[in-house]
């Protein structure tokens, strides 16, 4: 098959899988609130709005956005640094760890259920796909640097 027949079976599929219904529930964990609670929730120490801007590649406007979303459900606490009274930590309480584990239990019945659909083979198959592709993304950023590989995407060489 041609490189540019391939490229396009996969940008086909790909468009075809963010269309489905059920990808409506995941993007949840992938962006806005939900995304921004797991980033809290891996590290063990506070973060500034900066760091979880760039963790989560969104504007720091986003950012701030999100948090003042979170902020009023009480899912975290934001406070003030003591060395540097411009700088904010954001931490995760109780209420947004007990939301969270909330949001983990539908996605476990939800790939429970996907698992169950697809097969333990196509299951591993897949894992497997994925596992090459976040893994490629380090080869990338070798071969082309982040504004690089930004500047190659977009035709400016």
């Amino acid at each position: 098959m041609e490189k540019t027949d391939l490229r396009n079976a996969l940008m086909a599929q790909l468009w075809r899988m963010y269309r489905m219904d059920i990808m409506f529930y995941l993007r949840e964990f992938l962006v806005g609130e939900t995304a921004l609670l797991e980033c809290l929730n891996a590290y063990s120490q506070p973060l500034t709005p900066s760091v979880i801007s760039e963790e989560m590649h969104l504007s720091r406007a986003r950012t701030a956005n999100i948090l003042r979303t979170v902020r009023g459900k009480g899912f975290i606490e934001m406070q003030v640094a003591e060395d540097d009274r411009r700088k904010m930590y954001v931490t995760l309480t109780e209420a947004g760890k007990r939301h969270l584990a909330e949001k983990h239990v539908y996605l476990e019945r939800y790939f429970d259920m996907y698992v169950d659909v697809l097969g333990e083979e196509n299951i591993s198959g897949l894992t497997a796909l994925l596992k090459v592709t976040a893994d490629s993304e380090d080869k990338l950023m070798t071969m082309f640097g982040k504004d690089g590989l930004k500047q190659r995407i977009e035709g400016e060489e």
